[in-house]
């Protein structure tokens, strides 16, 4: 159609069609939508008028009248992380395959921020929610109570106590074994964790995994709890690893934030290997490209994605999905220096905060 002004030409509307015919635009959507209440006569009139105007249903209104969509949200807590790209890539593949559509949404490791969003698109009525959250989980709670029966599922989280979700995560506690285990038969003694702060760590399993294990293989722990941004991580790994007691590796909970650990590392003048080993986790296409390339844990973000859009589609009762998990050897895992392990360290002659070794 164009307007009365002679502009562009805009697409006919259900009144248009409804004026067309001569009837009311109930009666055009019934016809349209095949319900019943229309003479077969008055249907095809309204039919002709529709493809003659051109005129399309807008799928967006459709949903929002009958309470049905097939968008699906996906909020992520940390969208620095690449890994989470990864995931993406596969969820966007599988909804593609479906049909569907994601709505992508980046909390920002806020609580505050996160339940907002669930509020939001718990008001666009969204077909379900897929949401790696902060903590212990308190939006997918949310989200069930303001969309009852739509399917939600908790990417890399325990979402612990909560009912009626499915989860999508790593085994957590073959990846933790595999990386202790490996520790310990390098000889280190003295091993750093890093987790995000208490109240926003949402797969505290890991955490105890490595726990559990320090106490069986003989191995001192330490936890660094920080913020999960290169820049909160440097600064938690400057302080551990400038002590005279400094662990001889660090497990990080991705190879994002093993980047930290890097940097610290230079700033020290610590060499990451020989002087302090390094563990990511997820095997990021990048990892490898590092100097020196980063041992890691590798899964299968991709297929992680595949498996969290097709438990929101499937219809099917909630269950989980482990991804399996394997240590990938690089040369940032290597066995401790003698000489850091028995020699005392000197701090001197530097600026505060950064540890030279007398090697």
């Amino acid at each position: 159609m164009t307007s009365k002004q002679g502009g562009a030409q805009q697409p006919a509307g259900i009144r248009d069609v409804a004026r067309k015919v001569g009837v009311s635009v109930a009666t055009v959507s019934f016809a349209l939508n095949g319900q019943p209440g229309v003479s077969e006569d008055t249907r095809h009139r309204i039919l002709a008028a529709a493809a003659e105007l051109g005129y399309r249903a807008n799928p967006q209104a459709q949903a929002l009248r009958r309470g049905r969509t097939t968008t699906y949200g996906l909020v992520i807590r940390n969208f620095n992380n690449p890994f989470f790209l990864e995931v993406l890539g596969g969820a966007e593949q599988a909804a593609d395959e479906a049909g569907a559509a994601l709505l992508l949404l980046d909390s920002h490791y806020s609580l505050e921020r996160e339940r907002m969003l669930v509020r939001e698109m718990a008001a666009q009525r969204l077909a379900g929610l897929a949401i790696a959250p902060v903590g212990k989980g308190e939006s997918v709670l949310l989200w069930q109570e303001l969309r009852p029966g739509t399917p939600v599922v908790a990417l890399n989280a325990t979402a612990a106590g909560i009912t009626g979700v499915s989860r999508v995560y790593p085994d957590n506690a073959v990846g933790v074994g595999l990386a202790m285990h490996r520790l310990a038969e390098l000889g280190h003694s003295r091993v750093a964790f890093l987790s995000a702060p208490h109240g926003l760590v949402a797969d505290p399993d890991r955490l105890r995994h490595f726990r559990r294990l320090a106490r069986a293989l003989g191995i001192r722990p330490n936890v660094m709890h920080a913020p999960l941004t290169i820049a909160d991580v440097r600064k938690a790994a400057g302080t551990m690893l400038a002590r005279q007691d400094a662990p001889t590796a660090v497990i990080t909970n991705s190879d994002y934030t093993a980047l930290g650990i890097y940097l610290t590392a230079r700033d020290l003048s610590l060499r990451v290997g020989p002087d302090v080993s390094v563990i990511g986790h997820d095997d990021l296409p990048t990892s490898e490209l590092l100097d020196p390339p980063l041992a890691t844990i590798r899964l299968d973000g991709r297929e992680m994605g595949r498996a969290l859009m097709t438990r929101l589609l499937d219809g099917n009762p909630p269950h989980d999905y482990i991804a399996p998990v394997e240590l990938v050897e690089r040369p940032s895992l290597q066995a401790p220096q003698a000489s850091l392990q028995s020699t005392p360290i000197v701090v001197g002659g530097v600026p505060p905060g950064l540890r030279a070794a007398t090697r």
